[in-house]
C-alpha cells in the first residue's frame, strides 16, 4: 500500500504538534512491510522536519508528483488550507480516495473562533473537499463527537509516543510542593492561559504556594502575557523559561510532576501523552478531549475552565499527587505504553486505511452500474 500524508502547516517548531506526529508517522508506516508512506509538505521547508520521508511541494507541481507517486490513499491533515483545494482535484483525477484528518479543527469551539469566515468558507471553497472525501479520521472519540461535521465512514486512530521514553525516564521521589508545568504554544485564547493566569492569581491571594514552570513561545506579545501574568505572584512560585528541546526537554520533564492543560479546544494533545511517557499526570479541561480518559485511569484530574475551578484543582491534585507519587507514576507509564506506542498507532491507522480504500472501491463499483 502507498500512503500519501499531506500538511500545509508550518514546521515552525517541529518537534510538537501536527509536525512531530506526521514525522512519527510516516516513520513507522514505512518500517511495516509492504507499506510505502511520504508526506507532501505544501507550506515549508522540509529541511525543518529532518525526514527522508517528507517532500517539499511548495513549487507546486502536484500533478507530477501525483503521476509518478500514485499512491493507493491520500490523508489531509488539518483542514482550513486553501492549498488542499488543488491537491484534491488531482487525487480525484487519478481516482485516488482521500480522507480528512481535522486534528481538532472540526471542533464546536475551533469552528466558533472566526465563525462568520469559517462558514463561508465551509460552503463555498471547501464544500467539495468535504463533500468528496471518503471519511474522517479523529484522534480519539470525545472529539468525534463534538465534530460539526458528520460522515458515515469515520476511523479513530491515536496519536502515539516512543518506548524509549517511556523505558528511559526516571522515577519520582515525593517533594513537599509537586512541580506543576506548561508546555506548548503561548496561544492564550487557544491554551486558555487567560483562565489558568487567573487560576494563579487566585492561588497567589489564597497565599497558597504552588510551584509551576511555563515552557513555550509565540509572539512578543503573548510572551509578554504570560511573563507580566506571573510578575505579580507572590506565594505561587511561577517561572516562565521559553521553549524547551532534546536533552533540555528531558531534563525538565523528569524533573516536573504534573502537567497543566486549559485548552479551551485540542485534537488529541501530543504534549500530555509525552507527560505521561514521564510519568507526569495531568490536569486538563475538556476541551483537551482526555479528560475523562485520564480521570478513568487515576492520572489526571479535571477542571472545568473556570479560575476559581482551575485553582481548586490544582490544591487537590497537589494533595493526591503528595499522598500517591509512585502510583501516579506507575500508572501513567503503564497507560501509555499499552495504548499509544507509535509503533501499534501506525499498524492500526493502515488497517483503517484500508477499511476507507475498500469503501471507496465498492462505491465506484456501484455508481459504475
Amino acid at each position: 500500500m502507498k500512503i500519501l500524508h499531506i500538511t500545509a502547516i508550518g514546521f515552525l517548531m517541529p518537534k510538537s504538534g501536527v509536525p512531530a506526529v506526521l514525522k512519527a508517522l510516516v516513520e513507522e508506516q514505512n518500517k511495516i512491510p509492504g507499506i510505502e508512506a511520504r508526506c507532501a509538505s505544501l507550506r515549508s521547508d522540509i529541511n525543518e522536519i529532518n525526514s527522508i520521508y517528507f517532500d517539499d511541494l511548495r513549487d507546486g507541481n502536484i500533478n507530477k508528483y501525483i503521476s509518478t507517486f500514485l499512491p493507493d490513499v491520500a490523508i489531509f491533515h488539518s483542514f482550513f488550507y486553501t492549498k488542499f483545494i488543488k491537491f484534491r482535484r488531482i487525487l480525484e483525477d487519478y481516482n485516488i480516495p482521500y480522507i480528512i484528518e481535522p486534528h481538532g479543527s472540526f471542533g464546536s469551539m475551533a469552528m466558533r473562533k472566526g465563525w462568520l469566515k469559517k462558514q463561508i468558507a465551509v460552503h463555498t471553497l471547501f464544500r467539495p473537499l468535504l463533500k468528496k472525501s471518503i471519511g474522517y479520521i479523529y484522534t480519539n472519540v470525545a472529539e468525534s463527537k463534538d465534530a460539526c461535521f458528520l460522515k458515515k465512514n469515520i476511523a479513530v486512530i491515536p496519536n502515539g509516543v516512543y518506548r524509549n521514553i517511556i523505558d528511559s525516564s526516571s522515577i519520582k521521589c515525593n517533594r513537599e510542593y509537586p512541580i506543576f508545568y506548561y508546555l506548548g504554544r503561548y496561544d492564550i485564547h487557544h491554551k486558555g492561559l487567560d483562565y489558568l493566569l487567573a487560576a494563579l492569581s487566585v492561588l497567589d491571594l489564597r497565599k497558597q504556594e504552588v510551584h509551576i514552570n511555563f515552557y513555550g513561545t509565540g509572539s512578543d506579545a503573548e510572551v509578554n502575557f504570560v511573563r507580566e501574568g506571573i510578575k505579580r505572584l507572590r506565594y505561587v512560585k511561577a517561572l516562565e523559561k521559553g521553549p524547551i528541546y532534546n536533552e533540555e526537554k528531558k531534563k525538565a520533564l523528569e524533573e516536573a510532576n504534573i502537567m497543566i492543560l486549559t485548552s479551551r479546544f485540542e485534537g488529541s494533545p501530543i504534549a500530555i501523552l509525552d507527560s505521561l511517557s514521564y510519568g507526569n499526570p495531568c490536569l486538563v479541561t475538556p476541551g483537551t478531549n482526555v479528560a475523562d480518559e485520564l480521570c478513568d485511569n487515576a492520572i489526571g484530574w479535571k477542571t472545568q475552565l473556570e479560575a476559581n475551578f482551575i485553582a481548586d484543582t490544582i490544591i487537590r491534585a497537589q494533595k493526591e499527587y503528595q499522598e500517591d507519587t509512585i502510583g501516579y507514576y506507575q500508572r501513567s507509564k503503564a497507560h501509555v505504553l499499552d495504548n499509544y506506542l507509535w509503533s501499534n498507532i501506525a499498524k492500526l491507522a493502515v488497517v483503517e486505511y484500508d477499511k476507507f480504500i475498500k469503501i471507496y472501491k465498492n462505491e465506484r463499483r456501484r455508481n459504475s452500474y
